[in-house]
């Protein structure tokens, strides 16, 4: 027993005892010494297996079996604390047959404990090459399903080190799921052995899903190595049922000066076509256009893309989106200009009314745009198109009309409308006239009501608005939180937790004077507001969620364990925003915005956003240039433009932008935009002129404010003026600038 308590003594500090002293003591007549260091060894995890794969050698056979026992509950993830039911449950599954082992595993994976257990098993099935593709992925299956259910386990899942095939079996399955974070999930299990992973998830039997072969290219891109990128992406691209992975394949060839990927498969013309529109080759572009036949859209965008007007050829008469809207544009914008047939435009049937309104205005015509607006109950969005044509009166009057009807429905909408409309234009009088009205009648949905207060508050006092804010004389706490959230100048969680706290310790208060109560404090007393939120932090049971309040009070007062709070419930939630806020926001301790950008590379390791932090906070590089990772994704393109400020950043994204992307809508205008300002109108127009037709030839679009539609048009009408070749040509532009209030 003393040589066991020496041993066990100087475990502390050696680890675990040597080879031939743990046989010596496991081979001992002494029931309690081996029971003890068997615990001990248990107690060490991973650490004790390679003396436990020696032990296990050995002919004694107390020394084997203990050793043997011992080796098996590690590589099952148990250890000596692990119940008996989930220790059972972990032995089924490590004797089930091939044909049961799916039971057994989803048995194992309803215990709260059995994840970590499931995960090693599925890592040795993966590694093992005699195991059937089909019943390895098929596990891989029951696997991610169950693991989705239970985020609490994504932390531990995303975190372990899992061999490359498992990984890969684990992407296949998961790309099929339908979840917003499965892309961070996928990069993550990517980010290791990029091509081990690739090679194994694509021999799963059923065809793996698009962002699957998008996400571990992305990995491959952030590693450095553009070629493998381009095969993952190839590979997709063979299988996918449209040829949209050809634009990244193109971004990457072009941005990285790679060679070409070799491909012959069904989608070589549309990447050819992609190739041309990335190099700008236009007669490429247009020749290879005219050999589309079955996607008119990419033929058209195409077109535009290399600066012609011209119609995709159409001898099968396939329906065409806007068609009738098209050859008008077209006939207005050639060279040239022509002036649009509205008669013709407006008796057409081809399209719909908010596609004609869009077009109407596009060829500044607000006037007509609006009226067919209001014919569709439209009223509001009409009012604002004519008030920012410059068309005050008539936004007025239309506006009017519609108060004058006994229907009330629209009245506070159209009210908080004109109020807002008149305080941009600094008449605070009129803005007043149109707001108190909604004052005394009240505004129905809460989202409404909270920004109605928001506006109210630029034009009268909390007190002058209190009826609009009735409900914070409601009985229950959700009826008061949008009145709360328009009278506080915090965040909705902030303003309505230290709400409730007053209004708990004193129910019979007035609500203004719980608003001044809540501005001081928060205001003055700072330090008072942590130590309660720090309090209620440690005795909240569970972890806490990002849509707790405590957890929106921790990072609004910046308590001491904000960060832990926010890296728990960012990978419980597998989202960034929270940790983005802190690294953006330069008053946060360096050493603290650091240590939120580890975690959030953790977290979406492909995010090129968190590069560029990364570069600028510890001076660190990715092997390749910034913005190839984005794969021309125009969301991830023009985040990072926007921290840049670098017009590269999106210039080859543009020219490879889907036009039925509203985000690529917008890349083409950001960058339109800067080439005008940069004194290039002729190049600005090509890309203004892909942007206005290519809304109508993609259809129906996500609803566009009418500000940025007036900006792009008549920034293409200045380009066009500016690019003149005659005096009349100029002379033309310069009557449609005047047309929609631009001169």
């Amino acid at each position: 027993m003393k040589l066991l308590v020496f041993f066990l003594t100087i475990s502390s500090s050696l680890a675990l005892p040597p080879f031939k002293e743990a046989r010596k003591i496991l081979s001992s007549a002494e029931m309690n010494e081996r029971e003890a260091l068997t615990r001990e060894i248990w107690k060490e995890g991973s650490n004790a297996i390679p003396l436990l794969k020696q032990l296990s050698q050995e002919e004694n056979p107390e020394v084997f079996r203990r050793a043997y026992f011992v080796l098996q509950r590690l590589r099952m993830g148990l250890g000596p604390a692990s119940t008996p039911e989930l220790l059972q449950l972990a032995e089924a599954v490590g004797q089930s047959t091939p044909e049961n082992r799916s039971t057994r595993l989803a048995e194992l994976l309803e215990h709260p404990g059995g994840v970590k257990a499931a995960m090693i098993f599925l890592d040795g099935w993966a590694e093992d090459p005699r195991m059937p593709a089909k019943h390895i992925f098929k596990l891989g299956e029951v696997f991610t399903s169950a693991i989705l259910e239970r985020r609490t386990s994504w932390r531990e899942f995303l975190s372990s080190n899992l061999g490359a095939r498992c990984r890969g079996v684990i992407i296949a399955a998961l790309s099929w799921e339908d979840l917003p974070m499965k892309a961070q999930m996928m990069a993550i299990l990517a980010r290791k052995q990029t091509q081990e992973v690739f090679e194994m998830a694509i021999t799963c039997p059923n065809q793996i899903a698009v962002e699957g072969y998008v996400e571990m290219a992305r990995m491959a891109t952030i590693g450095g190595d553009l070629q493998l990128a381009l095969h993952i992406l190839g590979a997709g691209l063979d299988q996918d049922t449209n040829p949209d992975l050809a634009r990244s394949i193109a971004f990457l060839e072009v941005g990285g000066q790679v060679p070409p990927l070799a491909y012959e498969g069904n989608w070589k013309l549309q990447l050819d076509i992609f190739r041309a529109r990335a190099r700008k080759d236009s007669p490429a572009i247009l020749a290879l256009s005219e050999e589309l036949e079955d996607d008119l859209v990419l033929a058209y965008e195409s077109n535009l893309i290399a600066g012609a007007l011209t119609l995709p050829s159409n001898p099968d008469g396939i329906e065409f989106p806007g068609i009738a809207s098209l050859e008008i544009i077209h006939e207005s914008l050639s060279d040239p200009p022509g002036e649009p047939d509205i008669e013709a435009l407006t008796s057409s049937v081809l399209i719909e009314w908010s596609e004609l309104a869009r077009t109407l205005l596009l060829l500044a015509h607000p006037l007509e745009a609006a009226e067919r607006m209001a014919s569709e109950d439209q009223t509001i969005t009409a009012t604002g198109l004519l008030w920012r044509t410059q068309l005050r009166e008539m936004a007025t009057e239309l506006a009017e009309t519609e108060l004058a009807n006994q229907d009330d429905k629209l009245h506070s909408r159209i009210r908080l409308t004109l109020a807002s409309l008149h305080l941009n234009d600094g008449n605070l009088d009129k803005a007043r006239v149109y707001f108190e009205p909604v004052i005394k009648k009240g505004v129905r949905l809460d989202a409404r009501r909270s920004s109605a207060l928001k506006l109210g508050l630029k034009l009268f006092s909390k007190e002058d608005l209190m009826p609009l804010a009735s409900g914070l004389l409601a009985d229950h706490a959700y009826q008061r939180a949008s009145s709360i959230a328009g009278l506080l100048p915090y965040p909705y969680k902030v303003a309505t937790y230290w709400y409730e706290h007053f209004l708990k310790e004193h129910p019979d208060q007035a609500p203004l004077d719980i608003l001044k109560k809540v501005e001081d404090f928060l205001a003055r007393d700072q330090k008072s507001a942590r130590k309660i939120i720090e309090k209620e932090i440690i005795s909240t049971k569970g972890r806490l969620l990002p849509t707790d309040a405590l957890y929106q009070q921790a990072l609004y007062l910046r308590i001491s364990g904000a960060l832990k709070i926010i890296e728990d419930a960012a990978w419980y939630q597998l989202s960034i925003q929270d940790l983005l806020s802190i690294i953006r926001d330069e008053s946060w301790a360096a050493k603290i915005r650091r240590q939120a950008l580890v975690t959030a590379l953790q977290i979406d390791p492909a995010n090129s956003v968190l590069h560029w932090f990364d570069q600028n906070l510890n001076d660190r590089a990715i092997p390749v240039d910034l913005h190839l990772p984005t794969l021309a994704t125009p969301g991830l393109t023009l985040q990072l433009g926007a921290l840049t400020r670098k017009r590269e950043t999106i210039a080859l994204a543009a020219e490879l932008a889907d036009l039925r992307d509203f985000q690529g809508l917008r890349c083409l205008s950001i960058l339109a935009t800067s080439l005008l300002n940069d004194d290039k109108p002729g190049e600005a127009a090509r890309l203004f002129q892909t942007l206005l037709c290519g809304e109508i030839a993609a259809g129906t679009q996500p609803a566009t404010s009418i500000q940025p539609s007036l900006d792009n048009l008549a920034n293409y009408f200045e380009a066009r003026k500016q690019s003149s070749t005659t005096l009349d040509e100029a002379a033309t532009w310069t009557q449609r600038l005047n047309q929609i209030g631009r001169n």
